[in-house]
């Protein structure tokens, strides 16, 4: 009997696991608060490039000002690049808040603001959700402090994966909503 449970684990389980290992770098936008002036964007930039499975950032400073993060999602979480431009040194004394905006298509329509708003209600001791215009579905993800000390060799905190299989994946596993990060600048 314990064989055949053994095998079935692992047909279970192997294709999640194979996605995982297989998964490519990712690519996110975080809108960032705080950044007053060009030694700001180097602090953060510095931050960014200096930590494992980061594979390249790009931090511009402006009135919209972000950084665009390209990494390794079975090395670092989206909530660990936050936390890395939180723990920017700051140079006028406020930290780094890092956001992402995000449009869903249809947030307006059918009760989807109300799924969407509790599917985030799962994962509030990471994530905030800020409604900024519900007609055109735009919402800001607001990262919470990780707990200092917690070391582990896997990504932590809050992932994009848990967003985009919560959102895009049809019904009953997801809500079925298209949805992108919003880089600054765009319509």
């Amino acid at each position: 009997m314990k064989p055949f449970i053994l095998t079935l684990a692992w047909l279970l389980l192997s294709p999640a696991i194979r996605a995982a290992d297989k998964a490519g770098p990712e690519k996110t936008i975080f809108h960032i608060s705080g950044l007053e002036c060009a030694s700001c964007a180097y602090s953060v930039q510095c931050a960014l490039t200096q930590t494992p499975g980061i594979l390249g950032a790009e931090v511009v400073q402006t009135l919209d000002s972000f950084a665009r993060v390209s990494f390794d999602p079975r090395v670092i979480s989206a909530h660990q690049i936050a936390q890395v431009v939180r723990d920017a040194f700051p140079l006028h004394g406020t930290p780094y808040l890092p956001t992402m905006k995000l449009r869903i298509r249809g947030y307006s329509q059918e009760g989807r603001a109300a799924r969407v708003k509790a599917m985030f209600e799962r994962w509030k001791k990471w994530v905030e959700l800020e409604e900024w215009d519900a007609h055109e579905g735009e919402c800001f993800i607001h990262f919470l402090p990780l707990a200092k000390g917690a070391k582990s060799p896997n990504p932590q905190g809050w992932r994009l994966a848990q967003l985009t299989e919560a959102l895009q994946a049809p019904a009953p596993m997801g809500l079925g909503l298209e949805f992108q990060i919003v880089e600054p600048g765009l319509p």
